[in-house]
């Protein structure tokens, strides 16, 4: 299984927060105003962990395919 990284636009707020952080793997959609993922990153690791711990609202998640 591969394990990626997702964005839950339900919960998502648009704070730019990851994309400020990661412009590599998530920008801000210009249509939602929210976030998206960009590119997954070739391995989630402790840097992606602690952009995703960094989301306010807690809207990105790990999930595995």
């Amino acid at each position: 299984m591969t394990k990626k990284i997702k964005i839950n636009q339900d919960l998502c707020i648009g704070c730019n927060t990851c994309a400020a952080l990661d412009p590599d793997h998530f920008e801000l959609d210009s249509t939602t105003f929210k976030a998206k993922v960009k590119q997954q990153p070739p391995q989630i690791d402790d840097t992606i962990k602690n952009i995703i711990n960094s989301c306010p609202v807690k809207a990105i998640e790990i999930i595995e395919e």
